[in-house]
């Protein structure tokens, strides 16, 4: 099917260039620092930083073309509709969010298995938690217009709903633990091979990390709820405020002093009850922001 091979190989193209990328760009940045001192800072961060920026570079030159090969016309195509009921959507998905993993960390340190440093200001209170809101809105607009309104919604154009939610899933999972945090490469060591040295290496490390296992399981579970509010609703809005909701409460958790949310097994009940939460709640509730089309079928999409 043309669509399953378009995201195929746009997942080879994003690799192959930004492996191939990320040395000429550390050394671009190296070379306009020395007379554009305002380029410091860039040129000081670590070549696995620029690995990660090359890459990002690379998947969203692509997108677009990616998605005008699979039928994608317009921002409504990819779960931006125009409807009344987007903030209704939009404020049940930060309620629960939030609710949810806030209800988790308040059992916890009822229970004594977690512990927070509650010795902050009101002041201090105020803007961390403003800082994490905005956090929380931005990763959720750029995560959720990718993964699943574009990577889904082009998944769901060539499979059945419930194997896009799946593999999205899967890949949005992954993507959050192949980090090439760990993989260390001196700036006078940077050869043109590097990118797939640090490709490699944050395979391998991020794979043998403690924890991964654990994150990976609670990212899948996460993702699976926030594309079946996106396959049930046709519409991004509810994912964007569920995914804004979780990230304040795991950001606040952390500046208290506990551990990642997402590092902790006791999520896992929370969001399996909270999958067929969503699932109730789209099914009575909040109901679809578009007519059913070939992104949002729930059965198999035309071969092409």
């Amino acid at each position: 099917m043309r669509t399953s091979k378009a995201i195929g190989l746009y997942a080879i193209a994003v690799v192959l260039l930004g492996a191939l990328l990320a040395p000429w760009m550390f050394w671009v940045l190296q070379a306009v620092a020395a007379h554009v001192p305002a380029v410091g800072p860039l040129a000081r961060q670590p070549f696995h930083r620029i690995f990660d920026r090359a890459i990002l570079i690379a998947a969203f030159a692509g997108l677009w073309p990616l998605l005008r090969s699979v039928g994608f016309r317009s921002w409504s195509d990819l779960g931006y509709v125009k409807a009344r009921g987007g903030w209704r959507h939009v404020l049940a998905g930060f309620a629960l969010g939030l609710g949810s993993f806030g209800l988790l960390i308040v059992i916890e340190v009822a229970m004594g298995s977690r512990s927070v440093n509650f010795d902050k200001s009101a002041t201090q209170i105020t803007g961390a938690v403003l800082r994490f809101l905005i956090t929380g809105i931005v990763v959720a607009l750029i995560e959720e217009t990718f993964f699943r309104g574009a990577l889904q919604g082009a998944l769901q154009r060539g499979m059945h709903v419930v194997a896009a939610v799946i593999l999205a899933s899967v890949i949005y999972s992954a993507l959050h633990f192949v980090k090439p945090t760990h993989v260390i490469i001196p700036a006078d060591q940077v050869t043109w091979s590097s990118g797939w040295t640090c490709l490699s290496g944050s395979v391998t490390r991020s794979v043998g990390e403690r924890d991964v296992l654990v994150g990976f399981v609670t990212l899948f579970l996460a993702g699976c709820i926030l594309g079946l509010a996106y396959a049930r609703t046709r519409a991004l809005y509810l994912s964007i405020g569920l995914h804004a909701g979780w990230v304040l409460a795991n950001e606040f958790a952390r500046w208290l002093g506990a551990y990642r949310i997402v590092e902790d097994r006791a999520a896992w009940p929370v969001l399996a009850v909270m999958l067929a939460l969503v699932a109730w709640l789209c099914q009575n509730k909040l109901k679809p922001l578009r007519p059913p089309g070939p992104s949002t079928s729930g059965g198999v999409a035309p071969a092409t």
